[in-house]
């Protein structure tokens, strides 16, 4: 058993829309600005119909391949997921062995569709230059490796994850606080 941080919210269309290109633009919006209060630990969007998941992305992260990318799968293959979101900082390949610590979104629907964008941090997570280099699948761009396949995993291996809310422990913080689920 894993215990997740986990918030769940009504899905504002203004904040998150609907289109592709829109949402992507609308998530790294949001990440840049969280930046301004110091490195926001990753995340992990399930948007749906009206509402929206945040899951607590670290412990996910930080578990050996393949499990991370299969509990991200099962998350991802959830019942009314329409796109899921990886808002992280990582380090993205600039070359054959060569990287750069940058903050990264990237999103997938269903059909397979993603869009990302990523922009190179500084020493003081400050993102430099003058905006995130953006690629999407509807441009013909390769995918990026190490990120995404989420749903077709979910599908292949026909994953179905459940959560389940924690017992309440009394410290459960202040109001608008994540549950923690298991």
């Amino acid at each position: 058993m894993m215990t997740l941080r986990v918030r769940t919210g009504p899905r504002d269309v203004e904040r998150l829309p609907v289109k592709d290109h829109e949402l992507g633009e609308s998530i790294f919006g949001l990440f840049a600005k969280s930046l301004e209060r110091g490195l926001p630990r990753p995340a992990f969007l399930l948007l749906r119909e009206g509402q929206v998941d945040e899951v607590d992305a670290l412990p996910i992260l930080r578990l050996p391949s393949p499990q991370g990318h299969r509990l991200l799968s099962g998350l991802a293959g959830r019942d009314g997921v329409e796109c899921a979101a990886l808002v992280s900082p990582m380090t993205v390949r600039t070359g054959p062995s060569t990287g750069a610590r940058a903050g990264v979104v990237f999103l997938e629907w269903p059909d397979n569709r993603w869009w990302t964008a990523w922009q190179p941090l500084d020493d003081s997570r400050r993102l430099l230059g003058d905006g995130p280099a953006v690629r999407a699948a509807s441009e013909g761009w390769p995918k990026p490796g190490g990120v995404g396949g989420w749903f077709a995993t979910a599908r292949r291996l026909g994953l179905r994850l459940r959560l389940q809310p924690a017992a309440p422990t009394g410290d459960e913080g202040e109001e608008g606080e994540a549950p923690v689920v298991h």
